[in-house]
């Protein structure tokens, strides 16, 4: 019987250098001479000559009617005021028999109380006249 195993050896080391020759041949298939990769960074472009474009070379692809942000523009007109607030009432002086009274009542109720100016200090910090039922 014939042996086959060295005819085969002889055959595939014969054909090495062949396959290494051709290693760019089409019939391996065609290589990518033209491409193009974009990222955040840009776009990068491949083949004979490599180049790269940044980011912000970049076309804006934002629609054509879109509006960017109104936050930083300044504002129009106002809106209309919606609140009321009355004038004050008049002010009334007690009567003079009343007046001491007057004055008793709110010193009784008030700490801080003047009887100069007829007004208190608020816990918030602000002064109001003394309404005492002697007005």
């Amino acid at each position: 019987m014939f042996d086959l195993r060295p005819v085969l050896l002889v055959g595939l080391f014969a054909a090495l250098p062949l396959v290494g020759a051709n290693a760019a041949s089409p019939s391996l298939g065609p290589l990518n001479t033209q491409s193009t990769i974009c990222d955040y960074r840009g776009c990068f472009g491949f083949g004979p000559q490599q180049w790269h474009r940044p980011a912000y070379v970049q076309p804006n692809y934002r629609p054509p009617n879109a509006a960017g942000p109104n936050y930083y523009q300044p504002p129009g007109q106002l809106p209309p005021r919606l609140t009321y607030d009355p004038p004050p009432a008049p002010r009334v002086q007690p009567s003079a028999d009343n007046q001491t009274r007057h004055q008793q009542w709110c010193r009784n109720e008030y700490r801080s109380y003047n009887p100069r100016t007829d007004r208190f200090l608020t816990y918030e910090g602000i002064y109001k006249t003394c309404n005492s039922p002697y007005n």
